[in-house]
């Protein structure tokens, strides 16, 4: 399939199979969240110090990965980066219930994250290949809808299936439901990928420089929001809302959900200003709203201004980092912003942590806030600026 038969269409039967195959294996993925503390805690006897070792060891990897598959993808092309990183990342599965130890365990969960990470990486990447440029906002939006309903529903039926601890049958559809993404991945007719002339090596190429601003961004804005997906079950325990915790993911996802069917839409007609700025004082709002009304309703609605902030952000901000490089640095750019992402939550989670002993969560969102408004700033001054000197109609 070459690059002119794609056509303007942005529905094509590749940018579907696409799609299924990245919720599949993100539903995958989800089944894991809230069953491998369980898993650790009742059946290999894991202290929290290594609960905490283990879950973080899968970030650590897909952070560490993505500049390298970033590169790879640039010079190696699309299709093997995808596919044998989702290959693996669902052969993997199956060696949960071999691990019967912590040590393995944490090893397995490092290369777990690497695939992760990887395939992520690439499927962002081939998106942004597959859908027209004047619809480049609206295809990556609907592309992430993959990710938000499976962050949905992915713990939901995680629980179910494991029951009252069937966790080797967890592992097993876990892998099953992955392999599925992998054969929907198979059918993906891939773009023509004419590799670069070779040139040695450098740093310089595993990060997108014209992307670096809006990376930038990216983390600032997420950093707000990692204490949120971190704490927020602590948070509500505190005011005794502990029921309803998984009510609060469940409707910040849908406000993410609603956002994105109709921001790219937004972003391929007007542009990336006024949404930006609207989307991140949402953020900023929907955390000031969650620090000072610890009620239940409120607790719920700011949850989903959250998520109709990020709904709308993630996707523009991606968007901008892909419309200022050649096709050919397009899983640099990626990589780059989702490093960004990835590093903005983890720090947001930290920083969350220290803060929250000396100060309290309340005081601690408030400053999230803050740090959320920041980021419009930044927005404002350096990447907007930015992105409309070097935007790129390729």
């Amino acid at each position: 399939m070459t690059t002119k038969k794609i056509g303007r269409t942005l529905f094509t039967r590749n940018f579907i199979y696409l799609t299924v195959s990245v919720f599949l294996i993100s539903t995958a993925f989800y089944f894991l969240m809230p069953t491998l503390p369980v898993y650790l805690s009742d059946v290999l006897h894991a202290s929290k110090r290594e609960v905490g070792m283990i879950i973080g060891t899968y970030t650590l990897a897909a952070l560490l990965v993505r500049p390298v598959s970033g590169y790879a993808l640039d010079t190696l092309g699309r299709k093997w980066i995808l596919l044998i990183s989702m290959i693996l990342f669902s052969i993997l599965f199956f060696l949960y219930p071999l691990s019967t130890a912590v040590l393995p365990l944490l090893f397995l969960r490092f290369f777990h994250g690497l695939n992760w990470g990887a395939s992520t990486t690439a499927g962002f990447t081939l998106v942004v290949d597959l859908v027209p440029v004047e619809k480049r906002g609206r295809g990556i939006g609907y592309f992430g809808l993959s990710f938000t309903v499976a962050m949905s529903i992915g713990p939901v039926i995680g629980i179910k299936v494991m029951g009252d601890n069937h966790f080797t049958a967890l592992f097993l559809v876990a892998g099953a439901v992955s392999f599925l993404g992998v054969l929907m991945a198979s059918l993906v007719h891939f773009p023509f990928f004419k590799r670069p002339e070779k040139s040695a090596f450098s740093l310089k190429m595993l990060i997108s420089k014209q992307s670096l601003p809006v990376s930038l961004n990216i983390l600032i804005i997420a950093a707000s929001y990692g204490g949120v997906i971190t704490f927020i079950a602590l948070y509500a325990k505190e005011h005794g809302m502990s029921a309803f915790t998984g009510w609060f993911f469940t409707i910040m996802a849908v406000g993410t959900a609603l956002t994105r069917i109709f921001s790219g839409s937004l972003f391929d007609k007007y542009g990336p200003t006024w949404i930006s700025v609207l989307s991140i004082i949402s953020v900023s709002g929907g955390l000031l709203l969650l620090a000072h009304t610890p009620v239940l309703t409120f607790f719920l609605i700011s949850g989903f201004v959250i998520g109709i902030g990020f709904g709308i952000l993630f996707p523009t901000l991606q968007t901008m980092a892909n419309n200022v490089v050649a096709p050919h640095r397009r899983g640099a750019a990626n990589s780059t912003f989702l490093t960004g992402l990835d590093l903005g939550i983890g720090i947001g989670s930290v920083l969350t942590g220290l803060l929250a002993e000396p100060l309290g969560l309340a005081w601690t969102y408030n400053a999230a806030a803050l740090l959320a408004l920041s980021g419009m700033v930044f927005f404002l001054v350096v990447s907007l600026p930015h992105y409309t000197k070097y935007r790129t109609e390729g």
